[in-house]
């Protein structure tokens, strides 16, 4: 019977602390979520889909593929992946983009990665890409945004590209 009287009351003194201190209890778990490190996301994508500004020149606007990107930052996001390219070949990247500029759901920055697959650019094999990349998007979708401009051929006027993204984790 002293057993049960002691549990009993332990349980009351517990709970009656808890009801007392619950809204600093709460502060404190916000503000050790707030201090805590970026927590891992995984976001998934099917490929992009692609403007050509020159209409005429035969390109795929339907580029479509696999890829991942994960923020380890609120700026900086690693991604990876392929898809079929413009050219209709096979690509393979991997790189990082750098957002610094925010303003809401909005991100701003550049995007810089080692690609390949393009038989037009190093005879399909592998080149660095710097290009400018805007994201908008929200807990669970978004769209990545880049322009595609063709440095090396006076007749492609580049494209403009879009990519949803999912979060899958």
């Amino acid at each position: 019977m002293k057993a049960i009287f002691k549990t009993v009351l332990l349980g009351l003194l517990l709970l009656n602390f808890s009801a007392g201190h619950a809204e600093e209890l709460a502060a404190i778990k916000q503000e050790q979520a707030n201090s805590a490190p970026h927590s891992f996301n995984l976001w998934i994508n099917p490929g992009l889909l692609s403007y050509h500004f020159d209409r005429d020149a035969g390109f795929r606007d339907l580029n479509s593929g696999f890829g991942v990107q994960s923020d380890v930052s609120d700026r900086l996001t690693l991604m990876a992946g392929n898809f079929i390219n413009s050219d209709h070949g096979r690509s393979n990247y991997a790189g990082l983009a750098w957002q610094p500029l925010t303003w809401h759901a909005l991100k701003i920055g550049l995007s810089a990665g080692i690609l390949d697959g393009y038989q037009t650019t190093n005879n399909g094999g592998k080149f660095l890409a710097v290009l400018p990349w805007v994201t908008l998007r929200n807990e669970r979708i978004g769209i990545n945004f880049t322009l595609i401009p063709y440095p090396h051929d006076p007749h492609h006027l580049g494209a403009i590209s879009g990519q949803v993204i999912l979060r899958v984790w």
